[in-house]
């Protein structure tokens, strides 16, 4: 069996959508203190996510009318030991990549608090690339904009979850990987509640997380600054 790994962050989900996944099969086990935690499926592969522990903790904050619960998500690394260096390279990882089954739904401001932004999207820096392939001049860059803006203005449509991937980066941290713009915009109209679903690939190898930690944490403080500027 490939190895299970666990997410950097913990997310605060609506309990409602962690109530509905049915347990994970007995003797598949995670190595977390965390109260709640969720296991991935794959969803291309037809395999359901799963509530690996937590079950009593979500029904008392059912009962309580709690409106989000602190989780931790799970996922069986695609990827094996011997060909750790895919983790850290996107067309590799890419082989690799599975997508939760199920979409889960959080305050967008909460996403912004644990910093797993690459971007942040607003209306001055919306659709500028550092790629060529993908320029946009500043008229279809403002009808874009425009476009999703007033789309979203009245509510979130889960048909277009944003994409977190788990350890995206160098292995070890989470970050958003799709839907940047999405998110800016929620934040900008107050959106209360946003859909996401997560995705994942594998893990870094357990004896270079440390240092792993503190490349990943670094870069993306980096690319939170110059993209703000």
């Amino acid at each position: 069996m490939n190895k299970l790994c666990l997410s950097s962050e913990l997310y605060p989900i609506s309990p409602a959508d962690i109530a509905s996944l049915a347990d994970t099969p007995a003797g598949v086990t995670a190595d977390t203190k965390d109260e709640i935690t969720v296991l991935i499926g794959d969803s291309m592969a037809g395999q359901t996510d799963t509530l690996l522990a937590g079950r009593n903790a979500v029904n008392r904050a059912l009962a309580d009318n709690v409106s989000s619960v602190p989780v931790r998500f799970a996922f069986f690394s695609k990827i094996g030991r011997l060909n750790f260096i895919s983790v850290f390279i996107k067309p590799l990882r890419s082989r690799y990549k599975i997508f939760s089954s199920n979409i889960y739904h959080i305050d967008p401001q909460e996403i912004r608090k644990l910093k797993i932004e690459r971007n942040i999207r607003t209306k001055e820096n919306a659709y500028i690339f550092s790629n060529p392939r993908f320029y946009y001049d500043d008229q279809d860059r403002k009808r874009q904009y425009n476009e999703l803006y007033n789309s979203m203005r009245q509510g979130y449509d889960d048909k277009f979850p944003l994409d977190i991937m788990l350890l995206r980066m160098m292995g070890i941290k989470d970050t958003v990987n799709q839907g940047h713009h999405r998110m800016g915009i929620a934040i900008e109209c107050r959106l209360p509640l946003v859909a996401v679903r997560f995705s994942a690939a594998g893990a870094a190898p357990s004896i270079l997380k440390p240092l792993l930690k503190v490349i990943a944490d670094i870069n993306i403080t980096l690319k939170l600054r110059n993209k703000s500027q």
